[in-house]
């Protein structure tokens, strides 16, 4: 119900729309919590929504400060998933903000396995949840010039106003594609060549975002978690 009276606000009062954009651009956060969804399919059928507005709590709040923390720092984050804990849809759902706010912005996101990337109207693929976030919106948000057909390419998402694009990536190809703001390496405890990818990507991004299920000792997701410092909020 809220939702609806401020898109009817906007609509009846341009400026507003004008407003709205200036104040989510700097606040990730509030957008999230204001305008995304979620989706679960295990809801289908119950007295739940299988669809529902993406209400975050305190960890997952935090996560995304932990994102904005590491690109103002220039600098790489691992995250330790746990099942039902929503790190991946916090992830594309902070992809979609950057992807509206940040004009020119390249977000970057590779798998293991490209039907794990993009699988075209799997929820459970990266890109379709991307998707779905970004139907989910107003149009007020969708940038100026914005199709579906066009712009919700397979493995490409584009911004035709600003020029800010998502894209997607597999296997040893991950790292292959150009420079990026930021990369987001799911699963990558599960990759079966992470030294190549960790070499291919070093020169085309300066934050990485590693989200992953551990998987045993000794890989370079382990590494990587033993070498860095944990992040705390409200802190440098």
């Amino acid at each position: 119900a809220w939702r609806q009276q401020q898109i009817m606000r906007m609509r009846a009062d341009p400026k507003l729309i004008f407003g709205a954009r200036e104040y989510y651009r700097t606040r990730p956060v509030e957008f999230i919590n204001h305008w995304c969804d979620t989706y679960d399919p295990r809801n289908a059928g119950s007295s739940v929504p299988a669809r529902m507005p993406f209400r975050m709590f305190r960890r997952q709040r935090e996560m995304v400060q932990f994102l904005l923390d590491c690109l103002n720092g220039d600098a790489s984050g691992l995250v330790e998933k746990a099942r039902d804990m929503g790190a991946t849809w916090v992830c594309c759902a902070f992809s979609v903000w950057l992807w509206l706010f940040w004009p020119g912005v390249a977000v970057g996101w590779g798998s293991r396995k490209e039907q794990l990337v993009d699988k075209l109207g799997d929820p459970d693929s990266i890109f379709e949840k991307m998707r779905m976030l970004i139907w989910g919106l107003p149009r007020e948000f969708w940038p100026v010039g914005f199709s579906p057909k066009d712009h919700l390419a397979y493995m490409k998402i584009i911004n035709p106003e600003s020029g800010s694009t998502i894209t997607g990536e597999a296997g040893d190809n991950i790292g292959r594609g150009g420079r990026k703001r930021i990369y987001f390496k799911d699963e990558s405890a599960h990759y079966e060549r992470p030294e190549k990818i960790e070499a291919a990507l070093a020169d085309n991004t300066r934050v990485q975002i590693d989200i992953s299920s551990v998987n045993g000792l000794g890989n370079v997701f382990h590494r990587r978690r033993e070498a860095g410092i944990d992040w705390h909020p409200a802190k440098a």
